[in-house]
């Protein structure tokens, strides 16, 4: 899988770099953009990570367990593995890094969610039920959606993934290749 340093959401406008230095096998680090008013991802958890948000500018706000803060700059916030949380963006954009731990498959996740939008555009609908449907099921270790229960989702989620491949949707796009990228190499 091509693994760009920098990836660009093209539907939102989200920006993330990757910081190979900072990088390991215990930790994913990257420097993240997110416009104003990017709306908020379903509630979710991540099984097996750390997430670590800390805001270089602008305000980014964490719903945790329900509880919204509104993080600033220089400011922190941890969300332990398996609390359920999303991030988002209100009146103005925000700059933050962030970090998880262990990794697991976060980079693979990241730039294959962010090459779907460049391969269908901006999902909205049925059509974007369908092809988060086949992301979720190819990184149940990285994302799992608070709703509906996990029960329903184990039997859900097949048969939406069968659905979408029948409509001819696909999980695997690559990300577009920068001929400038040096890590295209």
């Amino acid at each position: 899988m091509y693994l760009p340093t920098v990836i660009v959401d093209s539907a939102t406008g989200e920006r993330i770099v990757f910081d190979e230095d900072a990088s390991s096998e215990e930790r994913l680090v990257w420097d993240e953009s997110k416009p104003a008013n990017v709306e908020p991802p379903p509630t979710h958890y991540h099984p097996e990570t750390e997430e670590r948000f800390v805001v270089r500018e602008g305000h980014l706000v964490v719903r945790v367990d329900g509880d919204e803060h509104r993080i600033g700059s220089d400011e922190e916030l941890v969300v332990p593995a398996r609390t359920p949380h999303c991030s988002y963006t209100e009146d103005d954009a925000a700059r933050f890094r962030r970090e998880v731990v262990p990794p697991g498959r976060w980079r693979e996740f990241l730039t294959t969610r962010f090459a779907c939008s460049h391969a269908v555009g901006e999902l909205s609908g049925g059509r974007s039920l369908l092809q988060s449907a086949l992301l979720l099921r190819a990184y149940p270790d990285v994302v799992v959606p608070e709703r509906p229960p996990r029960a329903v989702q184990r039997v859900l989620l097949p048969v939406l993934a069968v659905i979408a491949r029948a409509l001819g949707l696909e999980l695997c796009h690559s990300y577009p290749r920068d001929d400038g990228d040096a890590s295209a190499a």
